[in-house]
Formats: structure tokens, sequence, C-alpha cells
């Protein structure tokens, strides 16, 4: 019997071992067995899983029973957890009971979801002495203590097993982004760093689960993240060129010059280098605003061209007024350090995008601006393509299942897999769409084009309506929270109903109990 059947026939254990038993769907059957091959055969999978099929099942089980070390990538966080908390156990107690073989996984998220123990004891230290640190100085008091006693307690570190949801004012003040990162050769906590021993436990495992944004940064940096693994799956395909094509870029915002200023405060004091750091911050956000939503050309954003290289010598002279101040106790020399880190990250990025606005150059990017109501304008700045990148780095060298309910009809030019050996399967969905789905359109509604006030007031009278009328049991989806917040506020004193909104608890935390009413 060989491995395909296996697979296929274990598919059939696990599925009738699920509580109030089942069997495995033809389409997962089918899923499976390509898996499987495509494994054996080498080469690479691309498989269209509508919804209902049960396809995480179907990749999990053949690349574990594989024995090959494996990285799953999926776009949200939803996805891990349900994999990490009920999938890939079941997949683990199924392998240990049949072959005897242990089974391992792990799952690691970027480096700012984790707690910063370093910078836990330098709010400690701070508030000892009576002085008020200045990265804590905008979040809640009340939540810095929360997090910080949850410090002493938990495991993981991971921002995800809070009971509550933080303010990223909050989070942003006691954890740190990889740029920001002392290291271990520097960080006195190297030792008990959370995300470190993350990534230890990712490089022992059998499944590794990530986001998109992360494995895209891995193949970047060459591996380092989650090493070596001869077999990657791909998950919610559909979101890869948008996630790696951000993840290769970057982004521009006022904030991050605030926050290199709120940082050099710390180091030098009330210096005139550091507020004319900051002050740049509004200028550039201004800039933005008076550009508007839309392509960033060249010779088309004097203005904005101008502030970044106002911002690119004065961060310069920030740094070199650091790198030359006298050394110090040691929590200062490591305030040092991570704000000479974090500055030249910024640097870099000012110096790329004053490259591409200062004409056609070696760099093949596009840049654009995106604004959100109520939210800080974003300059993002991204590789036109991300085809070469993966064809390189990632096709070439290793086995990759690509899938999602629904593929982009030219997935595989846009993702650089022509020309490699690639099989692609649709396996359907086992619902009957037609007979079991409702579609309907208020088409009484105002245009939102033409008076999105009024369109909104009479969205939501409709939207109180359906939950009525459905007694509960909705799942409203918004396109910007400034939507979710206006719901919220809507039918908050409208409905007799238990009301979950993204934002108030963790989304973990919301799903469990929208699944348990």
């Amino acid at each position: 019997m060989g491995f395909t059947d296996e697979v296929e026939i274990a598919l059939d254990e696990v599925v009738a071992a699920m509580p109030g038993g089942g069997e495995a769907r033809s389409g997962q059957r089918v899923m499976a067995r390509a898996v499987a091959e495509t494994i054996t055969q080498g080469g690479h999978l691309v498989v269209q899983a509508g919804t209902g099929t049960g396809k995480t099942l179907a990749y999990l089980l053949a690349a574990a029973m594989s024995g090959r070390k494996t990285v799953v990538a999926t776009y949200t966080k939803a996805l891990q957890d349900q994999m990490v908390e009920a999938d890939l156990p079941m997949v683990g107690r199924h392998i240990r009971s049949s072959t005897g073989r242990d089974f391992s996984f792990a799952v690691v998220k970027g480096w700012s979801n984790y707690l910063c123990l370093e910078r836990v004891d330098e709010v400690r230290t701070s508030m000892r002495q009576g002085q008020l640190d200045g990265m804590v100085e905008q979040a809640s008091g009340e939540e810095v203590d929360r997090v910080m006693a949850w410090a002493e307690t938990t495991r993981t570190g991971d921002r995800g097993d809070l009971d509550f949801d933080p303010a990223p004012s909050t989070w942003g003040a006691l954890s740190v982004s990889s740029d920001e990162c002392l290291g271990p050769s520097d960080c006195p906590f190297a030792g008990s760093c959370f995300p470190l021993m993350a990534r230890r436990r990712a490089a022992e495992a059998d499944v590794t689960v990530a986001n998109h944004a992360l494995y895209a940064i891995d193949l970047a940096i060459g591996g380092f993240v989650l090493g070596d693994h001869d077999l990657v799956v791909l998950d919610e395909a559909h979101q890869l060129e948008e996630s790696f094509t951000e993840a290769f870029g970057f982004r521009l915002t006022g904030g991050r010059l605030r926050w290199l200023a709120n940082l050099a405060v710390r180091v030098l004091g009330r210096d005139d280098r550091v507020e004319k750091v900051r002050e740049l911050g509004d200028r550039l956000v201004a800039d933005m605003r008076n550009h508007g939503a839309a392509p960033v050309h060249t010779g088309e954003a004097a203005g904005l061209n101008e502030t970044l290289g106002l911002a690119e010598s004065r961060i310069e002279a920030l740094l070199a007024a650091v790198v030359g101040a006298a050394d110090g106790e040691e929590e200062l020399t490591r305030r040092r350090k991570r704000l000479i880190r974090s500055g030249r990250s910024l640097l870099e990025d000012i110096q790329t995008a004053r490259l591409h606005l200062n004409g056609p150059s070696a760099l093949d990017l596009v840049a654009w601006i995106e604004m959100e109501d109520g939210r800080q304008p974003i300059l993002k700045v991204v590789p036109v393509e991300v085809g070469p990148v993966l064809e390189e780095n990632l096709w070439a060298r290793r086995t990759a299942i690509l899938t999602s309910a629904t593929l982009p009809m030219n997935i595989v030019d846009r993702l650089g897999l022509t020309g490699f050996d690639l099989r692609t399967e649709n396996v359907g969905s086992p619902f009957d769409y037609e007979q079991q789905t409702l579609l309907y359109c208020a088409g009484h509604l105002a245009s939102p084009t033409s008076d999105r006030d009024t369109w909104m007031a009479g969205a939501l009278d409709e939207l109180q309506a359906l939950i009525v009328a459905a007694g509960g049991r909705t799942l409203a989806l918004f396109t910007s929270y400034d939507a979710v917040d206006q719901a919220r506020e809507h039918l908050r004193d409208r409905l007799d109903l238990p009301l979950l909104v993204q934002g108030d608890r963790p989304p973990k935390m919301l799903l469990e109990e929208f699944t348990a009413i």
C-alpha cells in the first residue's frame, strides 16, 4: 500500500473519530490524495477547495504523515487558532496512536506580537524611580498595569493570550518590533525572550504555523526566522500576492517619526534635534492629506518629497548625536542601541522612498497613499511584482501547496509559478448554494456614493431589522473600523440580544463567545 492510500485511510479514521462521528467528504479525499501525491512526486500543487471541503485537515494529515518539516502559512489568525487548538492536536493523536511516532507543532508570529521583557523591566525601573517612561505617556495606565501583572505569569508573552484587547499605544509601549530589538548579544533577557523561545520551538517542531507576512519576511532574509523546511502550505492563497507584496515593501507614517522622537527623548532629553524630527511627523501627515488617497508619481509630490528630504537629514543628525554620546549606565546604553536600530531602519525606508519619488531608478517600485476614515494616512511603497522573488527563493527550493476556497484565474502567472512542475485541482464544495443560501440586496436604500450618511443610517436600520428577523444568529461584516463603531452605537440600545464587537475583546475570545451563543 502506497503513501497516498495510507493518507486516505487515515483521513477516514480521523473524521470517524470526531465527536459525533462522520465520514470524509469526496472533495476532501481528492484533495488529500493530491497533496500526498505532490509530496511524494515533487513539484507544486494549486488546489481550489470550496467552503466546507475540510481542506485544512486534508493537507495537515498528509504533511504530518510524510514526516517532512512543514510550514503552514495563513492570512488570518482565526485559521491559525483553529489549526493549533483543534486540527493539529487531532492529527497528532492519530500519528501517535497509529505509528507510535511523536508529533509536535508550534505557532510563530511577528516580533511585535510578543511582550518584550526588556521593555517591561525598563518601565518598572522608571516607575520605581518616580519617572514616567516616555513610551508609556500615551498609554492607558490601567491597561499598562494589567499587562505588567500578566507578564509575571504568562508562558508565551503572546498578545493573543491576553484576556483583554489592549490599545495599540499600550501594547506598543511594552513590545518592540524586530527593528527595535536589541538582539540576543545585547539584551539581558535574551534567555527568556518570548519571540526567541517561539522561534526555538518552531525550529524543533514537525509543523510550524505562521502568517503570510512572516513567511514573506523569512524568504526575504534567507530563512532565519522559520528555519529550513521541506514543504510549505500556503492557505488562503487568494491573499498571497497582496500580503507578500506588502511584506516585501514598507510603510511611512507620521507616527513612525513621532515614535522615533519618543525613543530619542529617553536618550537625549528635550533636545532640539529630537523636536525637529517630531515636528516632521505632523508635516508628513499634512503632506499626505494634501496629496490625497491616490498613487504617488514621480514629480507630482514635491511637498512630500521635500518633507522626506528634511526627515532624512534630521534623522542623520539625530543618530550622529546618539552615536557620539558618552557611554552611561547599562539601561541608557540599551536605549541608545534601540534608538540607533530604529533610526537606521526608518532612514533606509525614507531613502528608498525618495529614490522612487526623484525619478526612474533600478528599483521597480510603486507608491500610493491610503486614508481611512478617522485614521492617519499611510504612504505605502511596494515592489511592482513578487513573482521573481518567489521564483528564486521559494518555488525552486521546496514543494509548495497553495489552496483557498476561491483562487484568481491568473494566480499561476502573478506568483511566478509558470514553468515549474505544477498540478492544479478544483475539488468544489459539498454545499448546494442554490438550495441552501439566499442573497438579499436592499435595493431601496440610498446610493452610498451620492449621500453616504443617509445610506449608512438606512443600512444600519436594515441590519437591525434583519438581525431581529433572524433572532440574532448574525455575523455582520464592514469595510472599515469607522463603520464598525457606527454599527455598535446604533445597535447597542436597540437590540435585546448579545452584541459582540471586534475590538471589545481579543478576536479569539470573541469567536469563542460567538460560536457558543
